[in-house]
C-alpha cells in the first residue's frame, strides 16, 4: 500500500513539472520579448496559489454568512486575518533575488522553443513521463544558457532616449552604471515611464534586472517619484544624488521624502555629489569619473553645481554632463 501511495505521489509531481516547464517554455518568448524577467519561483507559486485561493474563498464566505446569519465568527475572523495578513507579506517581500532578466535574442530563436516543446510534448516514443520532464528541463536551460552566452552584454556604452535627452548606460562585465543628466524628471508621467519602457528596455538590451549605480544630477519632485517607483522594479544597489542648497517646495519635499523612505526599505545606498571628484573603479580598463564643475544650476529655490561624468569603458571613452549645462567641456581621460 506504501509503495502504491509512493507511485501516485511521483506521478503526480512528473506531471506538475511536466505541465509547468511547458507553460514556462510557451511564455518564455513572450517575456524575453517583452523585457519582462523570469521567475525561478513560478513553479511553486502555481502549486500553492489554488489551495491559497480556495481556502481564502472558503474563509470569506464562511465569515460573509455567520455575519449575515448573527453567528458568533471571532475564529473565523481572527484565522481570515492571519492569512491575508501572511499572503501580503509574501507578495510583498523583497523578489528581486528570484528573478533573471535576459537580453531579447534573435525572433528566430524566440520561435523556435515553443515548437522544440510542442514537438516533445506530442514525440510518441516517450513511454514515461520522466522522459518529457528532462528533455523540457535541457531546453528550457539550454535557452536560459545559450542568450546569457550569446546576447548578455559585457563591455560597452549605450544609449536610451528619454524625453528631450537620453540616459547613458554602461556595462563592464558583470556590472551596469546607469547615469541620468537630468532628463527624466522631465514630465510629470515619469514614475509610468520608469515602469512600462525604462525596466522591460534595459532586460531588453542588458539582461540585467540590477542596477549597481545610478547616477542623478539634476534634482526634481518627478525625479523622486520615478525612483521611488524604480527600486521596487528593479534592484538598484547605490545611488549617486547631486547635493543642492536651498529649500525645496513642500510638494518636492513629500517626494524627496517617499523616495528616501523607499530606499531605506529597500537597502538602497545613497551617496552625495558635493564638490568633491568621486572615482568608481570599475576594472583595469574601465573607471568613472564624477566631476562638479565651477557652473551653478538654478532650479526654483535652490542652487546645485554642475557636474560632467567621464571616463573609459574597456578603453572606449564616454561624456556625460548635467542636461541643463551650458558649459561644453572636453573630454579627458584620468
Amino acid at each position: 500500500m506504501n509503495i502504491a501511495v509512493l507511485h501516485k505521489i511521483i506521478n503526480w509531481i512528473l506531471r506538475f513539472l511536466k505541465l509547468q516547464l511547458f507553460i514556462s517554455l510557451l511564455a518564455m518568448p513572450i517575456l524575453l520579448w517583452w523585457g519582462l524577467p523570469l521567475s525561478i519561483l513560478s513553479p511553486i507559486g502555481n502549486l500553492i496559489f489554488g489551495p491559497a485561493l480556495t481556502l481564502f474563498l472558503i474563509l470569506s464566505s464562511l465569515f460573509f454568512f455567520t455575519e449575515l446569519l448573527h453567528i458568533p465568527n471571532g475564529l473565523i475572523a481572527s484565522c481570515l486575518d492571519k492569512f491575508t495578513q501572511a499572503w501580503l507579506y509574501l507578495i510583498q517581500s523583497d523578489n528581486h533575488k528570484w528573478l533573471f532578466g535576459f537580453a531579447k535574442p534573435s525572433l528566430c530563436f524566440l520561435i523556435f522553443i515553443p515548437c522544440m516543446a510542442m514537438l516533445i510534448l506530442h514525440f510518441k516514443k516517450f513511454k514515461y513521463t520522466a522522459q518529457s520532464v528532462a528533455c523540457f528541463t535541457l531546453l528550457l536551460v539550454g535557452s536560459c544558457l545559450y542568450i546569457k552566452t550569446v546576447n548578455t552584454k559585457t563591455n560597452s556604452i549605450q544609449t536610451m532616449p528619454c524625453n528631450r535627452g537620453q540616459l547613458t548606460l554602461l556595462h563592464d562585465k558583470k556590472k551596469l552604471i546607469v547615469i541620468d543628466p537630468g532628463v527624466i524628471g522631465q514630465r510629470i508621467s515619469a514614475a509610468s515611464w520608469i515602469e512600462y519602457t525604462f525596466a522591460p528596455q534595459l532586460i531588453q538590451t542588458s539582461g540585467k534586472t540590477t542596477i549597481d549605480s545610478l547616477i542623478l544630477l539634476q534634482p526634481s519632485a518627478m525625479l523622486f517619484q520615478a525612483i521611488e517607483m524604480l527600486v521596487t522594479k528593479i534592484k538598484v544597489k547605490e545611488i549617486y544624488l547631486i547635493y543642492w542648497q536651498g529649500s525645496l517646495e513642500k510638494r518636492e519635499w513629500s517626494r524627496f521624502f517617499g523616495m528616501k523612505n523607499a530606499l531605506e526599505a529597500q537597502g538602497v545606498k545613497v551617496h552625495r555629489i558635493t564638490n568633491k571628484k568621486i572615482t568608481l573603479a570599475l576594472s583595469d580598463k574601465s573607471h568613472v569619473v564624477i566631476e562638479p564643475l565651477p557652473e551653478m544650476i538654478t532650479y526654483k529655490e535652490i542652487k546645485f553645481p554642475a557636474v560632467v561624468v567621464q571616463g573609459n569603458i574597456d578603453d572606449t571613452p564616454f561624456h556625460v554632463q548635467s542636461h541643463k549645462c551650458k558649459t561644453r567641456t572636453s573630454v579627458r581621460n584620468d
